[in-house]
């Protein structure tokens, strides 16, 4: 006789835990429906519980593998539409390659769910501190290992500033791990059917942390009133000029010189418009000592789709930009070097500063490349993917990424989604950068969260390194942003225009940029000492369901806390 073996379904109550913690990575960022940013808390609670109740090993990972994946997917669909609207990719071929994203940062909840699971007899006070140094842990390893960040607990918590604030001392990964702590400890508080106590130090232990966070916020926010036209010597104006590009076809040589074009227009348009608007004020009888009179203009990556250096004729216009407007003039665009002895030449994305003069000031070299936009990994070097790459070939890793000076401002670059990785800004501040600016193009993504959520994963950088954040994109969204992560001027959305905003210059490092270097092995160290040393007792029976395999511990009669 054929038996088949087949694997039981999870109970109703680890379907509706897996279900919530789904909808609550999904709802937690931002969204086409709704977004609840605390709402993100839900999900690394859910991926515990479901480790505490697996019946395994396997069984653990798998579940928080699975909520993972069905929460990241809806969080990052978006993946497909670069694939397959400017790759070329149909769609059977353009969803696996969102899923297999999906299903690599989705790895990094199955091993929370393992761990809570493997975790388990340790005491409730333990347990939590274990997994909220955990997750601190793997949001930090996987930025660094797999190079896509993108659903960091403060990522999403970033739209509501208040909760963010100790990300100046924290950093964005470990503030993380301090609000899991506190939902952690407040869920461990919670009686259930077969531990029917309920444990008050336990949740006056989470809301307090909560309490402390968010009072941190309110203190921080308190002491520096938000202040969106910042004045003085320490400040500066800026242009933002949008594009709107077509992503599919910016890069096609017949319309290199109407994109220039387009960007003159747009930017002699929005200095006539601030010139216009001073004059009907009284404010425009002297220019020359207006320091409104000459903004940094700030125009996309790759804002020419062309190598600046190599076509003279155009080159020439946007010189004559920067010398008629009397302005520095930041642009992206590919930059391309010959070196002794290579046939072919290295190719950048480059970010040019010039100078009012119209002269090349200096220029940055993107230092942390997308895959598959930017480059193939060897090996998925193959053929189909190469339209992937938008018509310049393949870039290499830029080694000029000293802040572009002029004046009195020292610009610490990052283009497009470099603005989400921690130690890149880390390194143009202590490199000297008195404001970070990111210039990105967000077009690939069509009308979808993308644009939202990268806005607020960059968001976080001004907290960690007390900056103001200058971001300037293609489709939009062009915003500033203050040190204290509020955003201080917002332009629109797949329209072309301009942007008139100010910003402050600073200097004084933030704490989290004094204890970067001390962070990560410092929680190193905790986990592996409260690993070795954390005393054992009860598991979590509230929410187990393999009591019957586990250490005993007390009666029900006996309240832990």
């Amino acid at each position: 006789m054929n038996m088949t073996r087949t694997r039981p379904l999870p109970p109703l109550r680890d379907l509706c835990w897996g279900l919530a913690g789904a909808l609550a990575l999904w709802l937690g960022f931002p969204n086409d429906l709704l977004s609840l940013p605390p709402l993100v808390l839900l999900w690394p609670v859910a991926l515990a519980v479901l480790g505490l109740r697996a019946p395994g090993r396997m069984a653990a990972l798998r579940r928080g593998w699975l909520v993972s994946l069905a929460g990241g997917t809806a969080v990052l669909y978006w993946l497909t539409l670069p694939v397959h609207n400017v790759g070329g990719l149909p769609w059977l071929l353009a969803v696996p390659c969102a899923l297999f994203i999906a299903s690599c940062l989705a790895s990094a909840g199955g091993l929370f769910s393992l761990a809570a699971y493997l975790l388990r007899a340790r005491p409730p006070l333990t347990l939590a501190l274990l997994l909220a140094l955990l997750w601190y842990l793997l949001e930090a390893c996987y930025a660094l290992a797999l190079g896509f960040p993108w659903l960091p607990l403060a990522g999403a918590l970033a739209v509501w500033p208040q909760l963010i604030q100790a990300a100046d001392t924290l950093g964005a990964y470990a503030l993380g791990g301090c609000w899991l702590l506190a939902a952690l400890l407040c869920l461990f508080s919670l009686p259930s059917a077969t531990q029917r106590h309920f444990f008050p130090r336990r949740l006056a232990a989470g809301l307090g942390l909560a309490a402390l966070l968010l009072g941190y916020g309110a203190w921080r926010l308190d002491a520096h009133p938000f202040q969106p036209a910042p004045t003085g010597p320490d400040s500066m104006a800026v242009l933002f000029v949008e594009g709107n590009v077509d992503q599919n076809r910016k890069w096609l040589p017949a319309f290199q010189r109407q994109t220039v074009e387009l960007y003159l227009s747009l930017t002699r348009a929005g200095l006539a418009a601030r010139t216009v608007a001073d004059t009907g004020t009284g404010q425009g009888a002297d220019k020359a000592s207006d320091p409104d009179a000459r903004p940094l203009i700030v125009w996309p990556e790759t804002a020419l789709p062309f190598f600046f250096e190599t076509k003279p004729r155009l080159a020439v216009l946007v010189r004559d930009m920067a010398l008629t407007a009397h302005s520095p003039l930041l642009f992206g665009a590919p930059g391309v070097e010959r070196r002794p002895g290579q046939a072919e030449p290295a190719i950048f994305n480059r970010a040019f500063l010039l100078g009012p003069d119209g002269e090349t000031v200096g220029y940055y070299d993107k230092e942390h490349l997308v895959p598959f936009g930017e480059y193939l990994p060897e090996w998925l070097n193959w053929g189909f993917l190469q339209a992937l790459l938008q018509g310049v070939g393949v870039y290499e890793t830029g080694t000029a990424t000293a802040p572009l000076r002029h004046g009195n401002l020292a610009l610490g670059m990052l283009i497009c989604y470099e603005g989400i990785f921690p130690w890149l800004a880390q390194a143009r501040v202590a490199d000297g950068a008195n404001i970070l600016t990111d210039i990105s193009n967000d077009g690939w993504f069509g009308n979808t969260p993308a644009a939202r959520q990268h806005l607020y994963l960059t968001v976080l950088r001004a907290l960690e390194q007390n900056r103001w954040i200058l971001r300037g994109t293609n489709t939009g969204i062009s915003v500033v942003v203050d040190p204290r992560g509020r955003v201080t001027a917002r332009g629109g959305q797949f329209r072309a225009g301009t942007l008139w905003a100010r910003a402050g210059l600073t200097t004084a490092p933030s704490p989290y940029h004094r204890l970067a270097p001390w962070l990560l092995p410092s929680a190193v160290l905790l986990f592996c000492a409260l690993l070795a040393f954390g005393s054992r007792g009860a598991q979590i029976s509230a929410f187990s369901g393999t009591s019957g395999k586990s250490k005993p511990g007390p009666s029900p009669s006996t309240p832990q806390n």
